[in-house]
C-alpha cells in the first residue's frame, strides 16, 4: 500500500520514514543476534557434554582396572600363617608364653643361717612358660576332633617342667560335641576350671604359695568331660593312675595301673559346677586323690610329708568361689579352699581363704593383688600372704610387670612367699619377695 503525504508534510515525513526504517532494521537484527548467541551456548554445552563423557569414560576405565587388580589379589594365595605352613596339618595352631624376670627373696633359711637370694625363677612369673599345639578338625557339622599337646619349661635354664615330661602341661585328644567335650590323656583337674574367683591364678605369689598343688592339678591316664549350657558349665575327670612322674612338690609319684595293686590305688577324680554371666559368677569344685605306692601328702608349711601309700587313703580339696565385675575396669573375687587328708596314720585338715581384686586403668595399665590366709589347726601352722602386682601393656601380647609379696607365718609355720625348693623362711619367720619381669604371648 502506498501512502502519499501532502506536499507540505513531505519534509517532515522524510525523517520519520528514515527513523521507522532504522527501527525496523534494528528489530530485524535482534533475532539474528539472539540466534547467534544461542548457537554459541549450544556449542559450548555440547563441548561440556563431550568433556563430561570423556571424564566418565576415563573413570569407568579406572574402575575396571581397580576391579581387575582386586580380583587378582583376591585370587592370589595368601601368605601362609604358621599354622598353615606346608607340612603341617590343616587345623593346627601353635601358641606359647614366655614369662620370666628377676626376683629378690628375703629371710631364707639355709641350714643354720638365714639370708637373701636374688635369682631368675624358673617355674613361673605371672604365668608358667609353655609351648603348645592345638588341633581341630570337623568330623560332622556338629562334631570336631580335637587334640592338645602342651609342654612346660623353665625359662631360666630351658629344662622341662612337670617332672621332666615332654608334654607335661597337657596331652589329650577327644571330641567336641553339642553335649560337651570328651577327652582322654593328661589333663587339668576340674578344680582349675572352677577357680575363676582366683584372679592371680598361677602367679609366683598367690594361693599356690600356700598350696602348691593348685598350679599343678593335673591327672595322667584320665577321662574328662566338660560342657557349657548357657550360663552353666559342668565338668568331671576320672583318672586310672593320676601321677606317673611326680606332680606337686614333695608329693611323690603314684603310677597305679598294676595287677598286683589294689584297683583303687592311685585313682583320682574331680568335678566342677559354675554359673557365669556378664557381671557375676559363682563356682564349686571337688578334687580327690587316692593313695598308692610312692605317694606322699605334703602341706607346704614345713611339716614333714605324710605317708600316703594305701588306696583307702584320700586327699580331698573342695573349693567355693564367687567373682563380680565392678564398673568398667574392676573385678573382685572371694573364695575358700578346704583340704582334708585322711590316711591310715593321721588326719589333717586346712582351710584357705582369699580376697583378690583387679583394676584396669585404661588400655595400658592394670593393678591387681590380694589377701590370702591359711589355717591348719592339726599341725598348728597358719600364715597370711599379701600380694600387689602391676602390668604395663605395651600391646596385647607384650607386658612388663612388677610385683611384691609379704608372708607372715605363725610360730611353727614355714610357708614361703615364692615357689621352688630351698626358699622357705625359718619357722615363724616373715618373708618379702619382689620381682620385675616380662610376659610375652604368641
Amino acid at each position: 500500500m502506498r501512502i502519499d503525504f501532502p506536499h507540505k508534510h513531505r519534509a517532515t515525513a522524510k525523517p520519520l520514514v528514515l527513523a521507522l526504517a532504522a527501527a525496523l532494521g534494528i528489530g530485524a537484527s535482534l533475532p539474528a543476534q539472539a540466534e547467534s548467541e544461542i548457537e554459541a551456548l549450544k556449542r559450548e554445552l555440547a563441548e561440556q557434554r563431550a568433556l563430561i563423557q570423556r571424564l566418565l569414560a576415563q573413570q569407568e576405565s579406572q574402575d575396571k582396572a581397580v576391579t581387575r587388580i582386586e580380583q587378582k589379589v583376591a585370587s592370589a594365595p595368601a601368605a601362609a600363617p604358621a599354622s598353615s605352613m606346608p607340612g603341617l596339618p590343616k587345623g593346627l595352631s601353635i601358641y606359647g608364653i614366655l614369662d620370666g624376670g628377676v626376683e629378690r627373696i628375703t629371710n631364707i633359711q639355709d641350714g643354720v643361717k638365714t639370708g637373701s637370694l636374688t635369682r631368675v625363677p624358673g617355674i613361673t612369673g605371672t604365668i608358667a612358660s609353655r609351648l603348645g599345639f592345638r588341633f581341630s578338625k570337623a568330623i560332622t557339622p556338629d562334631v570336631n576332633a580335637i587334640a592338645t599337646l602342651e609342654t612346660g619349661f623353665n625359662l631360666d635354664s630351658g629344662t622341662l617342667g612337670q617332672g621332666g615330661r615332654l608334654f607335661g602341661r597337657q596331652l589329650f585328644a577327644g571330641l567336641e560335641t553339642p553335649y560337651g567335650t570328651f577327652s582322654i590323656g593328661r589333663q587339668y583337674s576340674m578344680l582349675i576350671y572352677a577357680m575363676d574367683a582366683d584372679l592371680l591364678g598361677p602367679n609366683i605369689y598367690a594361693l599356690g604359695s600356700l598350696d602348691a598343688y593348685l598350679p599343678n592339678a593335673r591327672y595322667d591316664n584320665s577321662l574328662a568331660w566338660r560342657g557349657a549350657f548357657g550360663k552353666v558349665s559342668l565338668g568331671a575327670t576320672y583318672s586310672l593312675a593320676r601321677d606317673t612322674s611326680g606332680g606337686a612338690p614333695d608329693s611323690g609319684t603314684c603310677a597305679g595301673e598294676s595287677a598286683a595293686a589294689d584297683s583303687n590305688s592311685c585313682r583320682g577324680w574331680s568335678a566342677m559346677l559354675k554359673y557365669t554371666d556378664e557381671r557375676f559368677g559363682i563356682s564349686a569344685a571337688i578334687d580327690e586323690q587316692r593313695g598308692g605306692k610312692g605317694a606322699t601328702a605334703y602341706f607346704f608349711n614345713g611339716a614333714a610329708p605324710i605317708a600316703f601309700a594305701n588306696s583307702s587313703d584320700s586327699d580331698r580339696r573342695i573349693h567355693l568361689g564367687a567373682h563380680m565385675k565392678i564398673g568398667s575396669g574392676g573385678k573382685v573375687g572371694i573364695g575358700w579352699l578346704g583340704r582334708d587328708l585322711d590316711t591310715a596314720g593321721t588326719d589333717v585338715s586346712s582351710d584357705a581363704y582369699f580376697v583378690e581384686g583387679a583394676w584396669n586403668f585404661g588400655a595400658k595399665w592394670m593393678l591387681d593383688g590380694g589377701y590370702h590366709r591359711i589355717t591348719n589347726d592339726d599341725q598348728d601352722r597358719d600364715a597370711e600372704l599379701y600380694v600387689l602386682r602391676g602390668f604395663y601393656f605395651v600391646d596385647k601380647d607384650f607386658s612388663p610387670y612388677a610385683q611384691i609379696a609379704r608372708i607372715n607365718n605363725s610360730s611353727k609355720a614355714q610357708y614361703a612367699a615364692s615357689v621352688g625348693a630351698g626358699i622357705a623362711p625359718p619357722a615363724g619367720g616373715s618373708q618379702t619377695a619382689a620381682m620385675v619381669g616380662i610376659r610375652y604371648r604368641f
